[in-house]
């Protein structure tokens, strides 16, 4: 099972915009719609942190958005990478949740990217 992600008209951004977010993305296929849509992204597959995403380009306006209670979930090594993903993605999107202690985790942040994506950053709390 694969996460599936309709953005309308910006997926080409959003590929572009992950691509420099995040150090493990990688493009794994692109496919554009045909005439007269063209330049919209009919499937594209990537992954991070060898997760496999697919977007598409919805060229019909929809009365929906992505929803923030669906977000993708990232277990990360440091808190130094929670704070830069943090900032690199809130940037023209929100924070939910700043990077902080919430006592669940050793580092979390909730960050809604300017896509409407939700990602949730965690390093998990050392064992006492």
């Amino acid at each position: 099972m694969r996460p599936f992600i309709t953005i309308e008209k910006r997926a080409q951004e959003a590929l572009d915009f992950y691509s420099s977010v995040f150090p493990s993305f990688s493009l794994i296929s692109l496919n554009h719609h045909a005439e007269p849509h063209h330049e919209l992204v009919m499937l594209a597959v990537f992954s991070i942190r060898d997760q496999e995403i697919m977007m598409s380009d919805s060229f019909v306006a929809h009365e929906w958005n992505i929803n923030p209670g669906i977000s993708f979930f990232i277990g990360l090594d440091s808190e130094n990478e929670v704070d830069t993903l943090s900032k690199l993605l809130e940037e023209e999107g929100k924070i939910h949740m700043p990077p902080n202690d919430y006592g669940f985790s050793k580092r979390f942040a909730w960050v809604e990217d300017k896509f409407g994506v939700n990602w949730q950053l965690n390093v998990e709390r050392l064992r006492e």
